[in-house]
């Protein structure tokens, strides 16, 4: 790795911190969602460690982050695969590998197909329109259950809504659900996600589901002040050069920038080739506590408006104000984190 490359670095001891402070809050174990790479903090680090403090389960969305898992031979643990597979002989495979059960019709071919239920979460879904048996079938869900005397693994749903009353009703209803299938059904139970956490109790859970929020990643709205960012991109300035001796900045022409007061310009060895899309053109760096804009993204590397107090070889971080950056993205901080890719380097701290 070339000494001026970019890198994520990820903050160890503030995932451990969140973990067991979370842990504590809610008196419940933790079920780690480390799906899409650990939303970009590196997938196989994260879960050694966390395995290492205590945590048994992890979830993820495909059977190919499983499969990263499985890879390190930990033992003991669970994981859950949160979105339909195709693949049935994967969970027959591998018994500590589970999925969630995501509508009726799903449950009935599973276990046609000899699927054990211990190796099943069975998911509601409250009008979210992505995974989980809809209400209308509920009814005919529970005489399956009862008829069958079915045992299941787990049983959720997902806490999505931002307005606290409507968490509050999606965690009623659920209940009452649970009740009339029998909570002895089920080995753990679990519906909160990372707002979710941190907002409603969790009535007769078993387990919280904590994903953005355990690498410090917080929903805008429900702010916890003791939760830690873990994730920071940072590199070295690759060179500077004059704007006046520059026809372009990348494959732009310099007129159709707008430089502004700047007179140099910066590069990095960071592009879209990397995950850092083309649309954080505009979005501010951070070199030497000052802030400077990007304003041009290469598939290779980007190249950024600077002043003479700018050198080679000087420090870069890139999306240290979240905020700032979800404003001008008009995304999430989890959707553009989780692009940087495995050409990124990432650097337990």
């Amino acid at each position: 790795m070339g000494l001026k490359d970019f890198k994520v670095k990820v903050f160890k001891e503030n995932i451990l911190h969140n973990y067991h402070y979370l842990k504590e809050l809610r008196n419940k174990d933790i079920i780690a969602v480390v799906k899409a790479n650990a939303y970009g903090h590196g997938i196989e680090n994260v879960v050694n460690f966390l395995a290492d403090a205590g945590c048994r389960y992890f979830a993820v969305a495909r059977e190919c982050e499983a499969e990263k898992i499985l890879k390190l031979k930990i033992a003991d643990i669970n994981i859950i695969i949160l979105e339909t597979i195709d693949e049935l002989e994967f969970i027959k495979n591998n018994k500590n590998v589970q999925m969630v059960v995501n509508s009726l019709k799903e449950l009935k071919e599973l276990l046609k197909n000899g699927i054990s239920t211990k190796q099943l979460h069975l998911k509601l879904d409250f009008g979210f329109g992505r995974n989980g048996v809809i209400e209308e079938d509920f009814d005919s869900l529970k005489k399956l259950v009862i008829e069958k005397n079915l045992k299941f693994k787990g049983f959720c749903t997902h806490v999505f809504a931002a307005d606290y009353d409507d968490m509050i009703l999606i965690e009623e209803r659920f209940s009452q659900m649970l009740m009339e299938l029998g909570k002895e059904r089920f080995e753990i139970i679990h519906i909160q996600n990372s707002a979710g956490v941190i907002s409603i109790e969790g009535k007769n859970c078993t387990h919280i589901r904590c994903g953005t929020i355990l690498f410090g990643l917080q929903e805008i709205g429900y702010y916890d002040p003791c939760i830690k960012r873990a994730f920071k991109l940072t590199g070295k300035i690759l060179g500077v050069k004059s704007l006046k001796d520059l026809k372009y900045i990348g494959y732009e022409k310099k007129e159709n920038i707008e430089i502004g007061k700047y007179k140099k310009i910066a590069k990095i060895r960071l592009g879209y080739g990397d995950g850092f899309s083309k649309r954080s053109e505009g979005i501010m760096s951070i070199i030497n506590n000052k802030k400077f804009k990007i304003v041009h993204i290469s598939m290779d590397s980007s190249f950024i408006l600077v002043d003479d107090s700018v050198k080679e070889e000087d420090f870069v971080e890139i999306f240290h104000d979240l905020e700032e950056s979800i404003k001008h993205l008009k995304v999430p901080h989890y959707e553009f984190l989780s692009c940087i890719n495995d050409r990124i380097k990432r650097e337990l701290i």
